[in-house]
């Protein structure tokens, strides 16, 4: 039997299946079709059952990237919070038999006991394959108007997410500056680093003293977001954290920063959420994105050694520093 990380994209989403499929069996759901949708980081499979209903099953990632189940149970009572809000679409949370948000289960052959949510299906296509000024100005409306609902957003006891007050504000320990980036980040690359660690931990204190925090998606990039006559759903809200509205735009805009579009994309971003709430100073969303790509690159240091991801390192870091000069230029 090969090992699960040397299996090829499909081999590990047929061994991802059976750790849904355990899952499965504490939920009432006549499904009747099961089809695996992507396991880029979890597993996520979409399930159509007899009565002609569709749902999606997300199975986590395991330990130590994945995220725990008290987690995904916070990640569910916001959900829960944003249903109904006006303008805003997102998934519910199906509860198993047991009334939980969580199955753990695992399956033959698969790294880690697996904790699995399923959602109610989202109609419409990826925003990714949709990219375009009017797509881009519906995503900015709906951020702000999640951040507006957040604002009103009253945490049940045990409801955690992480506070997004430092640079790395996950359990990973940040070792940009250690000696696991020796051979990554030379004394210029570094020192770059440096230079945009200090203007974010300047916007933080901030931030700080000017408005209170708020619960963010924390990674709302074109693929966690779909596009359905006219309008605008998001999901996947496991990296949801507590931080202000800037820190959640300038995570957007990592994704479109450097491709030709930006600016156009930036503009129509801007005028969408201009639509709803008032647009961060844009030195401030700048130095949030440097922000984001320290993020990438303290993740990319932790996982170079895992064989789950296949990341070619060198290339990573040159289009981060690239980055990081344009940004603090």
């Amino acid at each position: 039997m090969r090992d699960y990380h040397d299996l090829t994209d499909e081999g590990r989403r047929r061994r991802l299946a059976g750790v849904a499929r355990e899952a499965l069996a504490s939920y009432d759901l006549a499904v009747v079709a099961m089809r695996g949708l992507t396991d880029a980081t979890n597993g996520v499979f979409r399930l159509d059952t007899a009565d002609g209903g569709r749902y999606a099953m997300r199975v986590g990632l395991g330990p130590p990237a994945g995220h725990t189940a008290d987690e995904m149970r916070s990640e569910a009572a916001f959900l829960d919070t944003l249903r109904g809000e006006p303008g805003i679409i997102v998934p519910g949370v199906v509860r198993s038999r047991s009334g939980d948000v969580v199955v753990e289960a695992s399956a033959p052959n698969v790294p880690h006991v697996r904790a699995c949510m399923v959602f109610t299906w989202l109609e419409g296509s990826l925003l990714a394959d949709r990219l375009d000024e009017v797509t881009v100005d519906g995503l900015g409306e709906v951020m702000a108007r999640l951040h507006r609902a957040a604002v009103q957003f009253d945490p049940p006891p045990g409801f955690f997410a992480p506070r997004f007050d430092t640079v790395y504000p996950y359990e990973l320990p940040f070792i940009v500056f250690s000696d696991a980036g020796d051979d990554l980040l030379p004394s210029h690359r570094r020192a770059l680093y440096a230079e945009a660690l200090g203007h974010v931990e300047g916007a933080l204190r901030d931030l700080a003293e000017a408005e209170p925090m708020r619960v963010l998606h924390g990674d709302l990039h074109p693929w966690n977001a779909k596009v359905h006559h006219g309008r605008t759903s998001v999901f996947d809200f496991e990296d949801m954290v507590w931080g202000w509205p800037v820190q959640d735009i300038a995570t957007t805009l990592y994704y479109v920063e450097g491709t030709p579009a930006y600016g156009r994309f930036r503009a129509a971003f801007r005028d969408g959420y201009e639509q709803v709430a008032p647009w961060p100073d844009d030195d401030v969303v700048d130095g949030f994105i440097a922000a984001r790509s320290l993020v990438m690159c303290n993740d990319a240091l932790h996982l170079q050694y895992d064989p789950a991801f296949d990341l070619d390192l060198p290339s990573f870091f040159n289009r981060a520093e690239t980055r990081l000069t344009r940004l603090l230029g």
